[in-house]
C-alpha cells in the first residue's frame, strides 16, 4: 500500500513540474500529515494531488509527522504551511488551553474537512484481557508518540480510574506492531479511518481483540468525543462490533497564507474530488457540510470560494 501511495504522490509531482515549463514561479506549500503507514498519509497523497491538478502554480510537498501535537505545535513558526489535525487540539490550541499553554495559535484556520480519527484499542488475544479497565497493571501503548490518540486514550483512562494504574509505554507507532508480537507490551492504540492498516496487519498475523468502551464510562466524555461503531467483520477474528469513540479531523492553515493561495487550494481541493477519493475508500466520506464543525473560523481564501459556490459558512463562536 505505502508504494501504491508514493507512486501517486510521484506521478502528482511529475504533472506539477511539466505543468511548471513555461517558467511560471510556483507557490511552495508544506502539508504536514502522519507517518507514512498511516491512512492519513494517504489522505495527504490525495489532498496533494488534487491541489496540483487545480492549482498548477502550486507546488505541496507531503511532510511526515509523528502526530497531530507536532502538527499543531508547528503551526506557531513555520510558513506555507497546511497541516491535519482532530478539532479538539484545535480547540485548546487556539484556547490556550492544556498542552498548548504557551498561546500564539489564534491564526489557526480551517479549510476542509477530512475522515475522522476513530479510536482502536487492541490487545494480544492470549492476554485475556476483554475490557479496558483490565489494562491495569499493564504495559500498554497508548498510541505514537506526539499523536492525538495518545491525549484521547489518557482521557478515556482517567475516566475509567485507570490512568495511573496502566505502565504508558511511549514509542513511534511504527513499532507498536513488533512491541505487542515480542510480548514488550500487552497491545496498542491508534487513532485512525477504519479500517486502520496497522490493525488489519496484526489482525493478520496472530489473534486479537479490540476494546469497546462502555456507555458509562462514555458518558463521563460524550462532551468531548462522538460515539462510533467498528462493525462486526472489518478485521480478520474480530466477529463482534466494537463501541469506541472517534473526532472529527480538518485540514488547516494560518492567516500568514495568503487569501489567494487559500482561495487557489480550496477550489482545486473541491474541484478535483475524483483525485482524493481514490486514495482511499474513506475519502469518499467527505461531505461539504462539515466545514462548519471544524472549531476554527474558516479562512477568508477558504470562505471566498464557499460563498462563490453558494456553501453557508455559519459563523465560528468559541
Amino acid at each position: 500500500m505505502k508504494r501504491v501511495w508514493v507512486a501517486v504522490l510521484t506521478a502528482c509531482l511529475a504533472a506539477v513540474f511539466a505543468a511548471g515549463a513555461g517558467g511560471e514561479e510556483k507557490v511552495r506549500l508544506i502539508l504536514k500529515s502522519a507517518r507514512q503507514a498511516s491512512v492519513y498519509y494517504a489522505f495527504a497523497v490525495g489532498q496533494a494531488g488534487a491541489i496540483m491538478e487545480g492549482a498548477p502554480d502550486v507546488e505541496v510537498t507531503i511532510e511526515e509527522s509523528p502526530g497531530s501535537m507536532v502538527n499543531v505545535k508547528e503551526s506557531r513558526i513555520r510558513e506555507n504551511f497546511v497541516f491535519t489535525s482532530p478539532t479538539t487540539l484545535i480547540s485548546s490550541a487556539r484556547q490556550g488551553k492544556g498542552d498548548f499553554s504557551e498561546g500564539g495559535y489564534e491564526k489557526i484556520r480551517s479549510l476542509w474537512p477530512l475522515p475522522g480519527i476513530i479510536m482502536h484499542w487492541v490487545v494480544r488475544e492470549d492476554s485475556g484481557i476483554k475490557d479496558l479497565k483490565e489494562l491495569a497493571g499493564q504495559r500498554f501503548i497508548p498510541g505514537g508518540a506526539g499523536s492525538a490518540g495518545v491525549k484521547v486514550t489518557e482521557t478515556v483512562f482517567d475516566a475509567l480510574g485507570i490512568k495511573d494504574k496502566v505502565t504508558l509505554v511511549l514509542i513511534d507507532l511504527n513499532e507498536g506492531v513488533q512491541a505487542v508480537k515480542n510480548n514488550r507490551a500487552i497491545g496498542f492504540a491508534t487513532s485512525s479511518s477504519v479500517p486502520a492498516g496497522m490493525i488489519s496487519e496484526i489482525a493478520a498475523t496472530m489473534p486479537i481483540r479490540l476494546l469497546g468502551l462502555e456507555d458509562v464510562a462514555y458518558e463521563k466524555i460524550s462532551g468531548q468525543y462522538s460515539r462510533r461503531v467498528i462493525p462486526a467483520g472489518t478485521y480478520s477474528g474480530v466477529d463482534y462490533d466494537v463501541n469506541t469513540i472517534g473526532q472529527i479531523v480538518g485540514a488547516y492553515a494560518t492567516l500568514d497564507v495568503s487569501e489567494d493561495v487559500v482561495y487557489k487550494i480550496t477550489r482545486a481541493f473541491w474541484e478535483n474530488r475524483p483525485v482524493w477519493e481514490k486514495t482511499h475508500p474513506a475519502m469518499k466520506l467527505i461531505q461539504l457540510e462539515d466545514v462548519n464543525l471544524l472549531k476554527a473560523p474558516v479562512h477568508p481564501g477558504a470562505l471566498r470560494y464557499y460563498r462563490e459556490i453558494g456553501f453557508e459558512v455559519k459563523e465560528y463562536k468559541e
